[in-house]
């Protein structure tokens, strides 16, 4: 596992030196959970021993915890790292196919790039012998994929809305047709148009809005759920549920206004007239 740059803060002891490397010496680092969990402390378990495969290796220093919330088993405090040289010694291997190589500056990743085909091309003489990739490139291609995926993903929820605010507008236009005497009732009693249509964009705002609770509180209940299946922390935040809401309500509003705006245009007498 690699630790990059700030594997060298150590709790105690010292870092694998290059010395281990050249003479192939049996010694490792531990992290911070493996050194407390088998030796009690990161200062007990420098100078002893601990066996890889019956090979006996001794610990020659402890990274500092990195992991303030929690130790556990199989996190970022649970390594334990040796000269490549010796672990291939133990794996009876004497290939390297990968070879990590870190910088203390973003800006100097190209350079470095530069720096290491030239030198890797006077080794292989040709290009097509190696690969080198940087993280900075993965990244771009991940935030490449992850703005295809939101850019995808906003396209469906965009059509979903379009859906649910067609549904909508058609309760309501129903609902303005069912009652078109009870409209004509009100407007010959004296209400005005503002208060038909005040009235009709508020259910609309209302039959939206509870429909958006509905899913919200729905999706409290699957989010939890659908982390951990997956083994990973996933809750519904409050910005989320409130823009969650606020887009129901408005969908409530854009679409129910057609529909408000018409049962407020009803024609007293004609209205009254309906079945």
């Amino acid at each position: 596992q690699f630790y990059g740059i700030d594997a060298k803060k150590l709790e105690a002891g010292r870092y694998i030196q290059y010395s281990d490397i050249a003479s192939r010496q049996p010694v490792c680092v531990l992290g911070y959970f493996t050194a407390t969990r088998l030796f009690g402390s990161a200062e007990a378990a420098v100078g002893e021993s601990i066996r890889f495969d019956g090979n006996v290796v001794k610990v020659v220093g402890v990274l500092q915890r990195r992991d303030k919330d929690e130790l556990k088993q199989g996190g970022p405090d649970d390594r334990a790292l040796l000269p490549y040289t010796t672990a291939l010694l133990m794996n009876q291997n004497a290939d390297v196919s990968e070879y990590i190589i870190t910088v203390d500056k973003v800006e100097e990743i190209a350079a470095a790039r530069i720096l290491l085909t030239v030198f890797l091309q006077g080794r292989y003489k040709s290009p097509d012998y190696f690969y080198i990739s940087s993280m900075s490139e993965m990244l771009k291609s991940m935030e490449s994929t992850m703005a295809m995926m939101s850019a995808a993903l906003g396209g469906i929820a965009g059509i979903s809305l379009l859906v649910a605010g067609v549904g909508v507008m058609n309760i309501m236009l129903v609902s303005v047709t069912e009652r078109t005497r009870e409209i004509g009732i009100r407007k010959s009693l004296g209400a005005k148009k503002s208060v038909i249509l005040q009235q009709f964009v508020i259910e609309a705002a209302v039959t939206s809005s509870i429909g958006g609770l509905v899913g919200i509180a729905l999706g409290c209940v699957i989010t939890p759920a659908a982390g951990s299946l997956m083994h990973m922390k996933a809750a519904a935040t409050l910005p989320a549920v409130l823009v969650s809401f606020g887009v129901s309500a408005a969908i409530g509003l854009v679409f129910g206004y057609m529909p408000a705006r018409r049962a407020a245009g009803l024609n007293p007498i004609d209205a009254l007239r309906s079945e």
